[in-house]
């Protein structure tokens, strides 16, 4: 039994069955690289004792659609957007798993500002206990990870935009934007940050391009804001979303007792933005409402808002009030 796969043999397996694989996923099947910024060179192999220094050299060496997997320890800084573009490639994190800001992570260096920092284009591809750190010093519309791919798994990643003052007093600031392929699912991830204060109506997540069927399944969405108009979840244009958004237990959090401001509401939609969200067992601390737009009516639905008049555990429509 050899540890791993390399120069297209594989080395990984035992009598034919791959031996990697992370929890709750299959064994992958194709070649294995490793990335460490700080002890590797990309004129190495990628093997787990010569790495390769960065994610770009290692996402070269991919093949497409051969359940390729890179896996990084520590902190990759990039100085320009890192464009995931080869189907069924994995990226996973090698640090000790975390729900809250993973230390395996893309991170932003250098003077140049650049947006997003992470762009998947790719489909069919895991993503695990990954963190992208992004935020720089200038006053522009900045986005942290951006999936147009579709049909994507995220466990344990978080996305962590805005992540500078100035920065996150742009209106077009994000943490994570979804657009066009859809039906992504995310699980145990974090999106936003709250040790940086956003003073613009930006949003953590923004749904584009008619994306459909995203599932997130107790994520956490932190927030710290001085401006009420800031918000958790935007679809700013009418026929972006499709079909519908589920979040499942998920925790929607705005450091009212540190610091911020009471946001206004989570939500806003535009009208006929083409889809619902679904909010079930979820939570909502520091805003007044989930949304108060009236474009929102008949487009967010609450699970369990209110144990009252015996509605617990009844869809009811997000009503203006």
């Amino acid at each position: 039994m050899a540890l791993f796969n390399q120069s297209y043999i594989n080395i990984g397996s035992q009598f034919g069955m791959p031996l990697f694989g992370v929890a709750g996923t299959k064994p992958f099947t194709g070649n294995f690289y490793w990335v460490d910024q700080t002890n590797g060179s990309d004129g190495n192999t990628g093997g787990p004792q010569d790495p390769f220094k960065t994610l770009t050299k290692a996402h070269a060496a991919c093949l497409a659609n051969n359940n390729d997997v890179v896996f990084l320890t520590g902190t990759n800084h990039q100085t320009a957007t890192l464009t995931w573009s080869k189907a069924r490639t994995h990226l996973i994190g090698l640090d000790p798993d975390a729900q809250v800001n993973p230390r395996a992570r893309l991170s932003v260096t250098g003077s140049t500002v650049f947006s997003p920092l992470m762009n998947v284009t790719a489909s069919g591809c895991i993503f695990e206990n990954i963190g992208a750190f992004h935020g720089f010093d200038d006053a522009s519309a900045q986005i942290c990870w951006q999936d147009s791919g579709g049909n994507n798994t995220y466990r344990g990643c978080a996305f962590l935009g805005m992540a500078n003052a100035t920065a996150g007093n742009h209106v077009g600031g994000r943490s994570l934007k979804i657009l066009t392929g859809g039906e992504n699912y995310f699980e145990r991830c974090q999106i936003g940050l709250d040790t940086i204060t956003r003073s613009a109506v930006n949003a953590s997540l923004e749904f584009a391009s008619g994306t459909p069927r995203n599932v997130f399944r107790n994520c956490v969405f932190p927030v710290l804001t001085d401006d009420a108009g800031a918000l958790f979840i935007l679809a700013a244009a009418a026929a972006s979303m499709d079909r519908f958004q589920w979040f499942q237990d998920c925790v929607f959090v705005n450091a009212v007792n540190s610091t911020a401001t009471t946001m206004t509401a989570a939500i806003t939609m535009a009208a006929s933005a083409g889809g619902m969200i679904v909010l079930q067992r979820s939570t909502l601390v520091g805003a007044t409402d989930w949304a108060t737009n009236a474009a929102t009516e008949g487009q967010v639905w609450i699970d369990g808002a209110a144990p009252t008049n015996n509605t617990s555990g009844l869809a009811v429509n997000v009503e203006i009030t």
